[in-house]
């Protein structure tokens, strides 16, 4: 399979007849055809139905188109980034975390510091797209958090099973985020039975990830009311506006909450979680994702110190 082939699979699938797809890319249809059949006997499917009317999409071919559409994207990502001396010159550096207010401070931080062009990429998500994207080198360095355990834990097995490695940012007990209005904010510490008439807010991870990916850092499956959500904003308005709770770190930078408007208290707990670095195991950091890191340990020491 090469490239060109992908061009004109996609190119047929655009346009829904081979003469229209010959005609776009000026080539003959003869060499169309064959290059459809060559695929098609390589992996011994079918990609599309012919007929007078055109040509239509199989099952097969919806599947492969979509795999054939990444893999271009990916290509174009790499000519793009190496096709010319003035683009070698720009700064690339990528990170995917689940949604810790301190990643984005130690981004601002690293950002300013860099005095030439560049092409960042601050992504947050689920832990498995987090996982997913430091696995697929999407992102340099992903940030996620577990369970820390003497023995080592399911995460950390999951990990090193994806050729990831990962080291440890911060380690904390966990937290209750509530408003300074809540019921229970004046509280030195709560308890999982204490909140449980409350509304639980959660990140969601989805309908197939393990629990162990779980963004909070304690489970409250006993919670009578629970909300999912999917970004920082929707949280902070939640918090903001009712009596609902998060469990999470403790530590929410001065910048995004410069008001006191909310306010963590120690959860009555025993465990212990890492905050951790991921990086593909067989992959060295650049020097832009040194200096990321370097910032990164700087703030999250800064900020647990004061929490």
């Amino acid at each position: 399979m090469t490239i060109q082939q992908c061009k004109y699979i996609l190119a047929i699938a655009r346009y829904g007849s081979m003469n229209e797809a010959a005609k776009s890319l000026l080539v003959s249809q003869a060499s169309l055809s064959s290059a459809v059949r060559e695929l098609e006997e390589e992996f011994s499917i079918r990609i599309f139905d012919r007929s007078n009317k055109g040509v239509r999409i199989t099952r097969d071919g919806s599947e492969f188109i979509r795999y054939a559409r990444q893999l271009l994207a990916q290509y174009e990502v790499i000519t793009n980034r190496y096709d010319s001396d003035d683009k070698k010159s720009v700064r690339n550096f990528a990170i995917t975390s689940q949604h810790y207010d301190f990643i984005a401070e130690a981004f601002v931080s690293f950002m300013n510091n860099i005095h030439s062009d560049y092409n960042l990429s601050l992504k947050e998500g689920k832990t498995s797209e987090v996982i997913d994207d430091v696995k697929n080198l999407s992102s340099d360095i992903g940030v996620l958090a577990y369970l820390k355990a003497p023995s080592g834990g399911y995460m950390e097995r999951y990990l090193k099973r994806n050729g990831l490695s990962s080291k440890p940012i911060l380690e904390t007990s966990p937290y209750v985020f509530l408003g300074k209005h809540h019921p229970l904010a004046s509280r030195e510490s709560l308890s999982l039975d204490e909140l449980s008439d409350y509304p639980y807010i959660t990140y969601d991870q989805g309908d197939t990830g393990p629990i162990e990916f779980s963004e909070e850092l304690a489970e409250n499956n006993h919670s009578k009311k629970q909300i999912r959500i999917s970004d920082r904003a929707t949280l902070m308005n939640l918090l903001l506006s009712t009596n609902s709770y998060t469990i999470g770190t403790g530590i929410m930078s001065s910048e995004l909450n410069n008001s006191g408007n909310v306010i963590s208290v120690k959860l009555s707990s025993s465990d212990i979680y890492s905050i951790v670095l991921i990086t593909r195991a067989d992959v060295a950091l650049s020097e832009d994702a040194e200096k990321f890191v370097s910032t990164l340990y700087e703030i999250a020491s800064r900020r647990s110190k004061t929490n």
